[in-house]
């Protein structure tokens, strides 16, 4: 036993000798390690999710690098702490009040959200009371500003929000406004509530206040053509958000009012190391996941490929006469088949998953490598230590197992090897023409997506899955070649 370990170790160290001394082979395996540790990294490289974080910054944002004067916008934020999660959180606001009127941080009444907005910011908000002692009738006006600085040229996209609830007790009629613009009295009123005189639970504008929304372009503008960004920032400089409150009591009525989530989103126009697609999703974020699934889809289909060329090849070659005959006619008019066509017809019938896929690329992949087997053991079989096996008493299936398939399995581990671009290539096309697992990320799928939505021209987001899937084909190439060198002695005196 220890001399069979000892043999083992002697010939891995020989194969690993052989194997770094070609440098084509080192190359290939490090493409390969650089790609699987970017598939296995992917959760640490990027903290969101391929398919269903939208909205990280402007559809078709551009890479923050290919900015280089820093005059495209990026995402803010203005507001900060627009939950009120504190009670410093009334800090970044100028109060302009009547001294009847008051205005504190409330820690137990908060916006929780909706299915419509998604959660919010939970306990704390704004609350705004007025109590009318006098016998008169009383209309008074509480105003909250918020100022902050925009540096950048005119955004494409920006969008506002605001929670709000109100109590009111007695004959009291409110009304509450949201503004922004670059003076201190709001250029543009965005959204307005008209006057109420009831209590209403948590509220948020119906629609939401979107520069987006043709609506609201025509409530402001008359016109859905207007350039929104461009009219509210037109330039870098000091802009304000403007909230009113306005409310008209009459004696012992009262009209309290909480606001909450008031948050400003101007949306980025770069952002990341590769923009974002047409959902505003993180491109590089696919990158990585589709590593992954690109990945893992070529190495399986190979090895079932690969599986079912050795079978069919040691059963055909060995057993040779009909057997033989009937194996590799099928093998024939399996290899005149386009493997494409044939691929897109079964996954419409069956419906597209990556197990499918796998399958399937697998299943159709194995004819060239069963022709190759079948000719290496049909030399073996005419070998001295078959023919003793064979004389000794050796049944079929064991001098198949025992004496030729671990004389194949180096041609085995090259076609492999050799296998794996092609079955990358083939997701890629099966997923770039919609037949793809649209659960899951793969690089076929960016593809599909830039054609789909006529981004070609965003050469940042078309170009990166093209390379790398060129870079790993060409990866498992140079690993292929490398190894058919150490395993056939001929080739090594080239």
């Amino acid at each position: 036993m220890e001399r069979k370990r000892d043999v083992y170790i002697r010939n891995v160290k020989k194969f690993l000798k052989l194997y770094f001394k070609n440098k084509s082979g080192i190359a290939g395996l490090m493409i390969i390690a650089f790609f699987l540790s970017m598939g296995l990294l992917a959760p640490y490289l990027t903290p969101y999710d391929p398919l269903y974080t939208y909205g990280l910054a402007d559809f078709k944002a551009k890479p923050e690098w290919l900015d280089l004067s820093g005059t495209l916008p990026r995402n803010m934020y203005p507001v900060a702490d627009p939950g009120f999660t504190g009670q410093d959180a009334l800090k970044n606001w100028l109060i302009i009040s009547p001294s009847s009127a008051t205005v504190a941080w409330n820690g137990n009444e908060g916006y929780l959200g909706s299915a419509e907005t998604g959660l919010g910011s939970g306990p704390g908000s704004i609350l705004v009371a007025a109590a009318n002692h006098l016998d008169t009738q009383s209309n008074e006006t509480v105003t909250l500003e918020c100022v902050f600085k925009y540096p950048y040229s005119p955004p494409g996209r920006f969008s506002l929000s605001i929670a709000y609830k109100s109590v009111v007790k007695g004959d009291a009629e409110y009304a509450v406004s949201l503004s922004l613009g670059s003076n201190e009295s709001g250029d543009y009123k965005l959204w307005e509530t008209g006057t109420r005189t009831d209590s209403l639970n948590w509220s948020t504008p119906s629609p939401p206040i979107d520069s987006n929304d043709a609506a609201l372009k025509l409530k402001l503008f008359h016109s859905i053509l207007v350039d929104f960004g461009q009219t509210v920032f037109p330039k870098p400089g000091t802009y304000h958000i403007i909230v009113r409150i306005w409310v008209s009591e009459s004696k012992d009525s009262e009209v309290r009012v909480f606001l909450d989530d008031i948050r400003l989103r101007i949306w980025g126009e770069v952002f990341g190391l590769l923009g974002t697609d047409i959902y505003g999703r993180d491109i590089f974020t696919q990158l990585t996941y589709g590593t992954r699934l690109s990945f893992l889809i070529g190495v399986l289909s190979a090895v079932v490929a690969t599986f079912f060329g050795l079978i069919v090849g040691l059963v055909s070659g060995y057993m040779g006469g009909l057997v033989d005959e009937v194996l590799m006619r099928i093998n024939d008019i399996l290899l005149t088949i386009p493997a494409l066509p044939l691929l897109m017809v079964i996954v419409a019938v069956i419906g597209p998953s990556v197990y499918t896929t796998v399958i399937l690329i697998g299943f159709l992949g194995w004819m060239s490598i069963a022709r190759l087997i079948r000719s290496q053991v049909i030399t073996l079989k005419e070998k001295t230590f078959v023919e003793a096996a064979r004389a000794s008493g050796g049944s079929a299936f064991y001098i198949m197992v025992k004496h030729l398939i671990p004389s194949v399995m180096t041609m085995a581990y090259s076609q492999l090897a050799l296998t794996v671009p092609s079955a990358i290539i083939q997701e890629a096309a099966l997923s770039f023409l919609g037949l793809g697992d649209p659960y899951v990320q793969t690089w076929g799928r960016m593809l599909h997506d830039v054609e789909y939505f006529n981004a070609i021209y965003q050469w940042w987001w078309a170009i990166p899955p093209g390379v790398c899937i060129a870079l790993l084909s060409l990866a498992f190439v140079l690993v292929g070649h490398a190894l058919d060198e150490v395993f056939n002695p001929k080739l090594r005196k080239r």
